[in-house]
Formats: C-alpha cells, sequence, structure tokens
C-alpha cells in the first residue's frame, strides 16, 4: 500500500513532506485496544492514526525541538525522524510492511533494565529515526520525548522534544535549516 501524503490535506504535516508507505488502515477500536491509556492528546493521535496507520519520510523529516524549548546540548538542534510505527492488524501475519509495529517497538525495549520497564510503563513509542532511536509519547503529560540510545538507555536521559502530539507534527519540517 502506497498512501502519499504529499498534496493531501493531512492537517498533521505540511505539504512539502513525502510521508508514505503507510501500512493497512486501522479502526478506531483497533488503535483504542493497541493504545488503551488516556493522555493528553490521544485525539489527535486516533486522527492521525485513522489516517495514516504509521509511514516512512522518504525524502527527510526533521523536528527541530527549540521551536518549543531552550536547547542546551547542540547536538540536539534538529533530530531527524525516519518513520512512524504502525497498529498492526489483529488478524494480519504478514509482516512484510516499512515500518516497526508499536508493540514491536515497544517489546524490543522493554527489557532494557528495570528503570526501562517503568518507563515503558508510562510512554507509547511511535516514531524512529534511522539510527533506531525512538520517540515516545508520555502518556501522562502528553510531551514528546527522544531516546538516543547511543547516548544513553537511562530514561531519566530522555530528551523532552515537544508539548503534545499535535505541535511535534505540525512541526515537522522536510528540511535542515
Amino acid at each position: 500500500m502506497n498512501n502519499n501524503s504529499k498534496g493531501n490535506t493531512n492537517k498533521f504535516l505540511y505539504n512539502d513532506i513525502l510521508f508514505e508507505n503507510s501500512w493497512k488502515d486501522v479502526s478506531l477500536s483497533e488503535i483504542n485496544e493497541m493504545v488503551s491509556d488516556e493522555f493528553p492528546g490521544k485525539k489527535d493521535f486516533i486522527e492521525f492514526y485513522l489516517a495514516n496507520n504509521g509511514g516512512v519520510f522518504t525524502k527527510g523529516a526533521y523536528i527541530y525541538p527549540d521551536n518549543f524549548y531552550e536547547i542546551s546540548n547542540k547536538d540536539y538542534y534538529s533530530i531527524e525522524i525516519g518513520s512512524f510505527f504502525h497498529i498492526p492488524l489483529l488478524e494480519d501475519k504478514d509482516d512484510s510492511c516499512y515500518t516497526t509495529s508499536i508493540e514491536r517497538a515497544k517489546d524490543r525495549r522493554i527489557d532494557y533494565s528495570e528503570d526501562f520497564e517503568n518507563f515503558v510503563l508510562f510512554h507509547i513509542p511511535f516514531a524512529d529515526n534511522h539510527a533506531d532511536n525512538d520517540f515516545w509519547i508520555d502518556i501522562q503529560t502528553g510531551e514528546i520525548k527522544y531516546m538516543d540510545y547511543e547516548e544513553s538507555y537511562d530514561p531519566d536521559d530522555a530528551i523532552v522534544v515537544a508539548p503534545s502530539f499535535l505541535e511535534f507534527c505540525k512541526h515537522i519540517q522536510a528540511r535542515i535549516r
């Protein structure tokens, strides 16, 4: 399936961003089954996933945390976003997808440490960069956090990059500024 957001009226992404290869359409009940917790911004998260069940930024995409916060570490002036994870369908056995599922992303991180096991209880992975680092929604605050596993596996080192899922999406840019 090749869903290309470029040129579409997608309220979440700028028109110049090429976002494609979404997984199969997902229903509201399937989203709620995968992401059962209530959190600030869940309505926007659901709306995004009803329109695009995951996808890949094939021409590149970046988030700039300094749109929201003062950044002291220049390594995180811009962070590349490679893809949004998909929500698998229950009847699906075919795993030939362009993206990782939210469930698989959570499972591959949960055993890192006891601290990370606790982190996963209150965070939902939804995107990554091309270096296998993840973006997470904090279900207590709605904030978006980034884990750079090359730097640390300690969840206390997660970097807050946006105040909400919607603000994160609306500030994704196609080019490095």
